[in-house]
């Protein structure tokens, strides 16, 4: 927990808890609203595309615009914005207004577009190099941890009261994370003058960068297929609420073991950052997705909760540990002058990535059935595992084949 004497990241992680505290009261109530207004499989897949587009949308200009601006205003407004915008949320009590809730879930998540980038960049800042995978496992081990209380909190909440409440629980979260951000120093990005200065320079240049540096862009691809495989969670809201016929309880405590697998995640990788080589990190990384494509398999195949629990809860594991590594690896890889431009891009990659794989996963499950898209998705799972696997072990014998020419020729 050294970590936390770093005074601008101790308050960054706090305000990061209390906003994920409300994020999840949200989630489950969301979950439940589109529920009650329709109540199908492709519902809940719009639901999650009204949230995805936007956010994959405004993440293509919001680190090119936040990298000018002072990262804790940004934080600050985007969080009092969120307060206001999710609160609304409560009086939508009739299918009539489902475009409404859709709408706000498009607001809510531009704004969140500008949350990342900044926040990321502060962390930067705030942290030196050697702690930031230490960070990084806390945030995500925290995130995780909190998915399990809160989740279980809601789930109990939803069954004796309304899950309406929640959307005004989740308003005062944001409004008091907007209070522990506020002493913080202002956050400018002092390197800003390597980019050029034209808006759509530095946004052409992004993305030049992201193409002459090949090992970013591997990264980003590699998340891209990490976050298509994680698209399956929609799948599970229509296979528990409408194929299996459970209540909207029995979805969020099937949270908690969703949340306990970031926990674990967060402390394994932890414990073995010191110890990870370069080519332990990879292997990590590609073997996480194979278990994730088997995981994904096992969560719609079997019968007993406790079962799907479990299946859930390795799924989780391997997914937040390839999450923790992969955006360390970015966060080390990037130039300073170009890392909110790195963030956005890879959040408008990854995410539009998994807009595109909720939507056809949920008007697929709905057509075929949860279980038959499964086999699908678990494949796909597997196969870019031992792909990267196998690029990553080639490349590794070409930059063995170049160190052993250059030693011959040294000598």
């Amino acid at each position: 927990m050294a970590i936390l004497q770093h005074p601008v990241f101790r308050r960054l992680y706090t305000a990061h808890i209390v906003h994920i505290i409300g994020n999840e009261f949200t989630f489950i109530a969301v979950v439940g609203l589109l529920h009650d207004l329709s109540g199908s499989g492709l519902s809940f897949a719009a639901g999650t595309v009204f949230r995805m587009i936007p956010y994959v949308f405004a993440s293509f200009f919001a680190g090119t615009l936040v990298e000018n601006w002072d990262k804790r205003r940004v934080m600050i407004v985007v969080n009092l914005l969120r307060g206001i915008l999710v609160s609304l949320f409560f009086f939508i009590t009739s299918a009539t207004y489902l475009w409404v809730a859709f709408l706000l879930l498009i607001l809510v998540n531009i704004c969140s577009a500008f949350f990342q980038p900044a926040m990321q960049v502060a962390i930067v800042q705030s942290v030196e190099e050697k702690d930031r995978l230490a960070a990084n496992s806390l945030l995500q081990g925290t995130t995780s941890f909190l998915i399990i209380v809160c989740q279980g909190v809601a789930a109990v909440l939803v069954y004796l009261f309304s899950y309406r409440y929640n959307f005004l629980l989740d308003a005062a979260c944001y409004l008091v994370s907007l209070f522990i951000l506020l002493p913080l120093p202002h956050i400018a990005n002092d390197v800003v003058s390597k980019a050029a200065v034209s808006f759509m320079e530095r946004l052409k240049e992004g993305f030049r960068y992201i193409g002459k540096h090949r090992e970013i862009g591997s990264v980003i691809g590699y998340q891209m297929a990490e976050r298509v495989c994680g698209a399956y969670y929609i799948m599970l809201m229509y296979y528990v609420l409408t194929e299996r016929g459970e209540g909207l309880y029995v979805f969020g405590l099937l949270d908690i073991p969703l949340g306990l697998g970031g926990v674990i995640a967060g402390i394994a990788v932890n414990k073995l950052s010191e110890r990870l080589s370069e080519k332990g990190t990879w292997r990590i990384q590609g073997w996480a997705l194979v278990a994730m494509g088997c995981s994904i398999f096992a969560v719609f195949h079997t019968k007993p909760l406790l079962g799907l629990a479990i299946a859930i809860l390795f799924a989780s594991t391997a997914q937040f540990s390839s999450s923790i590594l992969s955006v360390t690896k970015l966060q080390r890889l990037s130039d300073p002058a170009y890392l909110a431009r790195v963030f956005s891009i890879r959040e408008m990659a990854t995410m539009g990535s998994f807009s595109a794989s909720c939507l056809i996963l949920g008007f697929s499950a709905e057509q075929v059935g949860s279980a038959a898209v499964s086999v699908w998705l678990g494949f796909f799972g597997v196969a870019a595992g031992l792909l990267w696997l196998w690029s990553r072990r080639k490349l590794q014998k070409i930059a063995d084949v170049q160190s052993d020419l250059r030693r011959n020729s040294s000598a």
